[in-house]
Parts: C-alpha cells; sequence; structure tokens
C-alpha cells in the first residue's frame, strides 16, 4: 500500500510531494517521489497524520449508561464505541475506568470488572486497539485493583482522591451540584459519600499508604501511574516522590508548573481547549499551553475534539502544527511507553495513519488506517 498527494506530519515537519510505503502493516519508507503504482491511497492534498493516541478517556462509562436510569450492554457500547473512535482518528484508546466503591449509581467496581473481561473477549472485533487505564480512588478498597493491575490490558493508572473540599472539588455546594445533574443522587445519598469519604481526613498517613502500594505494584509491572486533579505544589511533590511521572488535569497553573518543572509529563482535556475553558472552573488549557508546560491531550469525555484541537492551537498561531499533532500523538505515547510501535510517521513503526481534510474550516477523518488496513473511509466503516 501506498499514500500518495498528501501533507504528512511528522514530529518535526509537514512535507508534501512524498509517497508513504507500507508493508505487513509497517511503514517501510518515505519517498520524496510519488510512486502510482499498485495499491495506492490519494489524500487529495489532505493532512496525513499519525493515529491518535488517547491515553484518558471516559466515554466507555457514559456510553453504557448515558443516564442514570439506562444501562446498555457492555460489549454494545464497546463495538459501537470502538466505531465512533475510528471515525474521529483515535486508533489506540486507552479506556478510563473507574475502581470506584459502589457509591455512583454506575460507575463502581463490578461495572469496571465486566468491562475488562468484554474487552478481553472481543479482542480481534475490534477495528482500533483498546487497553484500560484505571481510575484509583484512592480512598476506596484497593483489592480488586490490585487485582485488575495483573491484566496485560491495563496501561497506565491514575491515582485520584474526589473527597470534597480538595481537588477538583473544593467548593461543596458544586460537588452537590455535579453530583445530582451527573449521577442522579439524592441530597441524602450524597451526604453519605461526603461523610464516608471525609472520615479518612486527618488520617494521611493511611492515605499515603495506599498510594505506595498502588504504585509499586504498578512499577512491578512497568505500568505508568499518573496523578488525578492536584491543586498545590505540596501534592505535586508528594505524588513525585512515590513515582508519579504524569499530571492529569492539574487545578492549578502552579501544580502544573510545578509538575512541568519536576519533568513529569502534563495531560489537560482537549475538550477544554475547544471550549475554551474548564467545565468545573478550573485551569484553562489555553494558560496552561501558553505557558507552554502541557505535553499532551486527550479526550476526556469527548473524543471528537481531540482532532479539531489540534487544529485549533495551530490555526491560532499558538502552537506549529507538527507540536500540537505531538500532543495527541507522539508524547502520549511515549507516556505510556508504547512510542517504540506507534504515535508518529516514522519508518519501521506501525502503519497508523489518518487522512485528514477540513470541512468549513473543521478538520475530518476521511480515512482511518490501522496496522496498515483501512478500517474507516469517507463516514462508511470497514467492518
Amino acid at each position: 500500500m501506498k499514500i500518495i498527494n498528501g501533507k504528512i506530519v511528522t514530529p518535526d515537519d509537514i512535507i508534501e510531494n512524498c509517497c508513504i510505503e507500507i508493508e505487513d502493516g509497517r511503514i517501510t519508507n518515505i519517498l520524496k517521489s510519488v510512486e502510482k503504482s499498485g495499491d495506492v491511497i490519494d489524500a487529495n492534498g489532505g493532512y496525513v497524520l499519525p493515529g491518535i493516541i488517547d491515553i484518558h478517556g471516559d466515554d466507555i462509562e457514559t456510553t453504557i449508561s448515558p443516564r442514570p436510569s439506562a444501562r446498555f450492554p457492555v460489549d454494545f457500547a464497546l463495538l459501537n464505541l470502538d466505531r465512533i473512535n475510528t471515525a474521529c482518528g483515535i486508533t489506540t484508546k486507552l479506556h478510563a475506568i473507574a475502581y470506584f466503591e459502589d457509591e455512583l449509581k454506575g460507575r463502581h467496581v463490578g461495572v469496571s470488572k465486566k468491562i475488562v473481561r468484554v474487552m478481553q473477549r472481543l479482542g480481534s472485533e475490534f477495528l482500533t486497539d483498546h487497553f484500560v487505564h484505571v481510575r484509583c480512588e484512592i480512598t476506596s478498597d484497593l483489592h480488586d485493583l490490585l487485582e485488575v493491575i495483573e491484566s496485560p490490558l491495563v496501561k497506565l493508572i491514575s491515582l485520584m482522591d474526589h473527597t470534597p473540599g480538595q481537588g477538583q472539588f473544593t467548593d461543596h455546594g458544586k460537588y452537590r451540584e455535579y453530583h445530582k445533574k451527573i449521577y442522579g443522587l439524592d441530597d441524602v445519598e450524597i451526604d453519605e459519600i461526603i461523610k464516608k469519604k471525609s472520615a479518612n481526613k486527618g488520617n494521611e498517613g493511611f492515605i499515603l499508604q495506599k498510594m505506595w502500594d498502588v504504585s509499586k505494584r504498578a512499577h512491578a509491572r512497568r505500568i505508568p501511574v499518573a496523578s488525578h486533579d492536584d491543586d498545590n505544589t505540596q501534592k505535586v511533590e508528594l505524588v513525585y516522590n512515590i513515582g508519579v511521572r504524569i499530571l492529569e488535569f492539574p487545578i492549578t497553573l502552579d501544580a502544573a508548573k510545578k509538575g512541568h518543572e519536576l519533568g513529569m509529563t502534563i495531560c489537560m482535556g482537549a475538550p477544554n481547549v475547544v471550549l475554551g475553558r474548564s467545565t468545573s472552573g478550573n485551569l484553562s488549557s489555553y494558560d496552561a499551553i501558553n505557558a507552554d508546560i502541557v505535553d499532551v491531550l486527550c479526550s476526556d469525555y469527548n473524543p471528537q475534539s481531540m482532532l479539531y484541537s489540534v487544529f485549533i492551537l495551530w490555526k491560532q498561531g499558538i502552537m506549529t502544527l507538527p507540536d500540537a499533532v505531538c500532543m495527541i500523538s507522539l508524547n502520549p505515547a511515549m507516556a505510556v511507553g508504547m512510542d517504540g510501535m506507534i504515535g508518529s510517521i516514522e519508518i519501521g513503526k506501525r502503519a497508523d495513519i489518518l487522512i485528514v481534510s477540513e470541512q468549513m474550516g473543521i478538520p475530518m477523518v476521511t480515512s482511518t488506517i490501522v496496522n496498515g488496513n483501512i478500517v474507516y473511509t469517507k463516514g462508511d466503516m470497514i467492518c
């Protein structure tokens, strides 16, 4: 297979009038001349990008349960979500699955364990690669989490603490409002959660030991560890000292800057870029990007935002297109140790490639290639 007539975005440049040769699922050559013989894909002047790597996507849980009273079968949700992500250009997906206690009417260990089992069973039925990002609520029981770490599907673990009064929810009122709207909880149920989570207040040594336990088990399996919603520099230094090397959605610019100073990977949400703000009123991705401290953008709750966010940053002159593309491809691949195989258009790497054209100024995927196979083209799925 050959790809011709496109603007090829490499980690350092945009090159035109070249031909990408693919054989046995790998990029074998990038020629400066256009070879039109054989099996040829004409990019028609569009952009040729590496496949998008999403290391934090919450969309599986909301696809299973889009409303508190609605619950769809896990296999149905995963297969359809696979198709949606393929059309968005996401070729490697780390599903951020919550290992929380049964308090949010759907986001709990029982559902999480089933998602992993079904993901393992479906395997070859997927158009793209699917892995697990385990979201560890550190105030919960860790038995099931320590067990799932042994799964080869797990590529990332994040430590999080959703106790009201710190992190994402410094305001108790916003915590209450959010959980009523998203999870359909009433005041009595929310009061019970707050009481339970606050029970560990003043016992920081117990929480810290649990964080150490998770980190040590993850590192023994060569799984990177992230921290979630850090709101101050002291917390960043603490998690760094237990082996955390990725900061997800830092709440304040100071926390993000501290992580950057320590050499940590800073991950922000692509929807934040598209909307121009955080929906929780926390750190804006724009502010962090303008401070030159963001390495990775992820889908969070909206996979459609990843490609668009890159073009927004480029068109606004905030970043070059290669640098912006690296935030959704090479940089996330490096963060989870997969950059030897995927993340950029380079000879020897797997041919996970997108062809992108603009429609009314919005980038749209016209073809998605995974492991050298066309799995999506112009709105039609290749099943």
